[in-house]
């Protein structure tokens, strides 16, 4: 995201969609609460089951029509509700970080994910998708997504996190390229009324949300949260500016952070609405893009907003159907100097879609899933001085799958996916998986999927006339093509092991660099042939009624065409949590052990290892109604860096010593 004067975009419509959000989502409130005819709904808590019912529940993001997680052709990792209560994760990347072979960093602005191997610091897709209850997260202009303060929802409003590994274009075509993330909301009937929780943290940091849901007498389930956040943050050094003119590497008051945020679902019989909104401002205190260090301003300003409509009926005994309408918008601006000179930036992205899809169990022994999609990104604007740059785009989509089970043993699952939307833009995505059983206890698959990611508007056509960034509107899709090896083995009703062996081959990975064209800028260049080759597994076993582990170890090799060693890819990432319940269960403890191995940086230095421990406690008995939560992030304090993007002077940047965070929350019953 490129700091250029620009004029401001007409503000006119953006109210008027924000209104028409807002407007949506309280008259889908009064229609739900005016409505007389009751349906039956499971109020199952899904954060207290062993990991034997949470297998049987049904995995949401690995088809759009819902099946069991062992019945999956990928390998799937679940964060539950009660996982992230247990380990105090904040945000998503804290969740993110916590999963099997995923890896996070940030620049102190945004939050970058990275898996199988593939996650180039200041690379915005970050190339696996992230879906909320189904939705595509990610901005259309960047492919952003948003994992930190930037992200659309409270981690107190999350059920379970799923993580599906391997490319999922066959159901959810452009961008699922190495795996899929979705983040499943809770239900109103989960807070059963009003809640209040007010944070605080190290570096001056607070928070305060209000929640309310419940299940209404008319059998609506309605769920409103509002919060908000600000932190003050540290004083930051950086040694790349370590000079007297730059304040010694010292950039002071220049990392304050603040949001605020709305979440609203409502479900009744057979529909359910959803929208999200959320504004974050965040100082830029490493002066991206050559802006000047220790200056103000120097802040980016992300605004992500979305409703979703969707409806589920079973049209017959062997036809269901769950279709659903979205709208989305994006809103980025920032403000700096350069060279004493003010800049300016505002770009603008909406976008609609709608989709359907059909589930058919009418032949025997099969399941056929297929549906359709059309999607329109009707407004992907940056306004420059040298001129704006309009554009748009569409795509339309049709998708197959059919998983066809020829005996108790095995399983066939195949299917295909075409995605329309012109040049460079259109692609045919197969997948094949063999599913063996020998036994209840045991799943062998072996899969052969593709998949593509056509370049982004940003990547395509931002140009700001030889200031930073060449256009490059002839860039190609990237291709990716990926056989996995899963076993799964389930030995008892308390325990679980997964793990998986890949190989991926990406074709014309892009990537924004210094241009071939006019050395000096930047420009996204298609960079020929990647290979990944490695494996990961993960073994949870709930050891008694007050205790729990989870442990995740990955491998994995990536290199370019020329076979070296890719930027910001650690070879080795372990994980291991361990929860225990304490004092008759009067205090909740949890402690995580991550370790991330050495990485490149983009000046191909080697960062090293590191290893990070965090500390969690919970209390719900102490005062009525009330849960006090506690974590010590990086609790050893140790000292560690991760790889800056190519648009910063710093070749690394040092992540948060050691830092705390408090919450109280209570519940009006």
């Amino acid at each position: 995201m490129i700091y250029a004067l620009k004029t401001r975009p007409p503000r006119t419509p953006y109210l008027i969609d924000l209104i028409r959000i807002v407007a949506a989502s309280f008259l889908g409130i009064y229609l739900i609460s005016v409505s007389t005819i009751v349906f039956a709904e499971s109020n199952e808590n899904l954060t207290e089951i062993d990991i034997e019912s949470l297998l049987s529940k049904e995995v949401i993001t690995a088809s759009k029509i819902v099946q069991q997680v062992s019945d999956s052709p990928s390998a799937v990792s679940i964060i539950t509700a009660k996982d992230i209560k247990s380990y105090g994760y904040r945000t998503l990347a804290e969740i993110i970080n916590s999963m099997r072979g995923l890896n996070t960093s940030s620049d102190h602005v945004y939050t970058y994910m990275s898996g199988r191997g593939f996650g180039r610091s200041g690379d915005y897709p970050g190339r696996v998708m992230l879906l909320i209850d189904g939705y595509q997260g990610n901005d259309n202009l960047y492919n952003a997504s948003y994992l930190a303060s930037d992200g659309l929802l409270d981690t107190e409003l999350i059920e379970r996190v799923e993580y599906v590994s391997g490319p999922g274009a066959v159901i959810y075509g452009n961008g699922a390229f190495y795996g899929i993330i979705n983040v499943i909301t809770k239900k109103g009937s989960d807070f059963g009324g009003l809640q209040v929780a007010i944070d605080a943290q190290s570096h001056d940091g607070y928070k305060g949300r209000i929640t309310y849901g419940n299940k209404l007498d008319n059998g609506a389930n309605v769920l409103l949260s509002v919060s908000g956040f600000h932190s003050q943050g540290q004083d930051l050094y950086f040694s790349a500016f370590d000079t007297p003119a730059t304040n010694f590497g010292v950039a002071n008051n220049q990392d304050e952070d603040k949001n605020r945020r709305l979440f609203f679902k409502a479900n009744y019989q057979n529909w359910s609405l959803e929208s999200a909104y959320v504004s974050r401002k965040k100082d830029d205190p490493a002066a991206s893009y050559g802006t000047d260090f220790n200056s103000k301003p120097g802040y980016l300003q992300d605004t992500n907003a979305f409703i979703n409509l969707k409806h589920e009926v079973e049209l017959s005994q062997n036809l269901k159907n769950a279709s659903r309408l979205y709208y989305g918008q994006y809103m980025y601006s920032a403000k700096s100097t350069s060279s004493g000179e003010p800049f300016a930036e505002n770009d603008m992205g909406r976008w609609w879609g709608a989709q359907t899809t059909f589930a058919y169990t009418g032949f025997a022994n099969q399941q056929l899933v297929y549906g359709f999609e059309y999607h329109s990104d009707y407004q992907q604007d940056f306004y420059l001085p040298t001129g704006n740059i309009k554009h748009d785009s569409y795509m339309w989509s049709g998708y197959l799958q059919d998983e066809y089970r020829l005996n108790n043993e095995w399983a066939i699952n195949a299917g295909v996916r075409a995605d329309y939307g012109g040049k460079n833009a259109s692609d045919i995505s197969p997948r094949i998986a063999a599913i063996y059983s020998p036994t209840t206890d045991i799943d062998i698959k072996a899969s052969y999927s593709t998949a593509f990611r056509r370049p982004n508007q940003y990547e395509k056509y931002y140009d700001d006339a030889g200031d930073s960034q060449l256009a490059n509107p002839d860039v190609k899709k990237e291709q990716v093509s990926a056989s996995e090896l899963v076993f799964e083995y389930r030995p008892d009703n308390f325990s679980k092991f997964l793990s998986s062996l890949f190989f991926y081959r990406t074709k014309n990975l892009i990537e924004v660099e210094d241009s071939t064209v006019l050395p000096g800028l930047l420009q996204a260049q298609n960079a020929g042939t990647n290979k990944t080759r490695g494996f990961d597994f993960e073994y949870e076993r709930k050891l008694s009624t007050s205790s729990r582990i989870r442990a995740s170890y990955a491998w994995q090799y990536a290199r370019d065409d020329g076979g070296k060693w890719l930027v910001n890819s650690p070879k080795n990432l372990a994980k291991l949590n361990y929860a225990q319940a304490l004092f008759n269960n009067n205090l909740h403890t949890g402690i995580e052990v991550q370790y991330v191995g050495k990485r490149l940086t983009e000046q191909l230095n080697i960062l090293g290892s590191y290893v990070v421990t965090n500390l969690s406690l919970y209390n719900t008995t102490f005062i009525k109604n009330t849960t006090i939560s506690a974590s010590v992030k990086n609790l050893f304090n140790k000292h560690y860096s991760v790889a800056a993007p190519d648009f910063y002077t710093p070749d690394s940047f040092e992540q948060d010593n050691r830092n705390f965070w408090l919450q109280l929350t209570y519940d009006f019953r």
